[in-house]
């Protein structure tokens, strides 16, 4: 999670920059959309979250993980009301990570999440299969000269299975230089979610489907972490994951998908505190059964 004291202030700053907009003229929409996430914003632990105002919307080839199977740290509340990650997909851009999250804990069983499709498969297709939405940011110029190279992120490891007891993941590596140090490049964290900042948004910015799943935000893409049943690391990783439940899972689909916090889940990774507590905007899916 962000720290709370960089959002009471960034509240604050919208706040004027609303008042500012209102001046100048804006448009309704883009006063309607401060306003939403100035209330995101107010919504924090021990409050009631905003999620509930919205709800997943779901068109040809993006199908929503609607459903929330467990969610231990699930209290109802501001960003601790799951929810908030089975509501559809918010994206502000590449330097603000969402609001419309649910976090998870650095430590016990509230830093995983299984989420599912209304008992509907995810079905293997061509590319990626499914996308995972957290809400990392660049850091540093918000305009192009920014290189792009270092993200406040927040890594998750992510399995998929078919009756949330078997999981198979993607084997996911860090490989930095050093491997003891903590690395914010995104480029060193392969196979993780989490890593990559998104800016599709389903009311404000919905994209085609194309764009959707091109993961390459720099230039011009959705963003997320997406995955693919076919890649040749699947399989290689997860509790439970025999030759045949992988090869079950790149024929037929799979049912669940599990997030957990890489901090708990592969530990001997030297991943901050700070970095270790997930904000899951949701999962999509290219392709689900009837």
């Amino acid at each position: 999670m962000k720290n709370p004291f960089f959002v009471y202030f960034l509240n604050l700053s919208l706040i004027g920059l609303l008042i500012s907009c209102e001046s100048k003229g804006s448009s309704s929409g883009d006063s309607a959309s401060m306003v939403a996430l100035i209330q995101l914003l107010q919504n924090g632990p021990g409050s009631y979250s905003a999620c509930r105002n919205y709800s997943p919307a779901e068109s040809n080839s993006v199908f929503v993980a609607n459903q929330v199977l467990l969610a231990p740290a699930n209290t109802g509340n501001g960003f601790r009301d799951s929810y908030c990650a089975a509501n559809g997909i918010r994206g502000i851009d590449k330097f603000n990570g969402s609001l419309d999250v649910y976090t998870l804990d650095t430590t016990g069983p509230g830093a995983t999440l299984i989420l599912g499709w209304s008992g509907k498969k995810v079905l293997p297709v061509a590319g990626i299969d499914f996308i995972v939405y957290e809400n990392p940011f660049f850091i540093g110029a918000q305009n192009n000269t920014n290189p792009f190279n270092q993200v406040f992120l927040e890594p998750i490891v992510v399995e998929v299975g078919n009756d949330q007891s078997n999981w198979c993941g993607w084997n996911p590596a860090y490989t930095n230089g050093n491997p003891n140090a903590f690395s914010e490049d995104p480029s060193v964290w392969s196979r993780f979610g989490g890593i990559t900042p998104f800016v599709y948004n389903q009311e404000s910015n919905p994209m085609t489907v194309a764009s959707i799943y091109n993961t390459d935000v720099v230039h011009g893409g959705g963003g997320g972490d997406g995955f693919d049943l076919a890649d040749a690391n699947f399989g290689a990783s997860g509790s439970g994951c025999t030759a045949p439940l992988v090869t079950n899972l790149q024929t037929n689909g799979f049912t669940y998908i599990k997030l957990t916090s890489a901090i708990v889940s592969m530990p001997s990774l030297p991943i901050p505190v700070g970095n270790g507590s997930p904000d899951i905007d949701g999962v999509i899916a290219k392709s689900i059964s009837p």
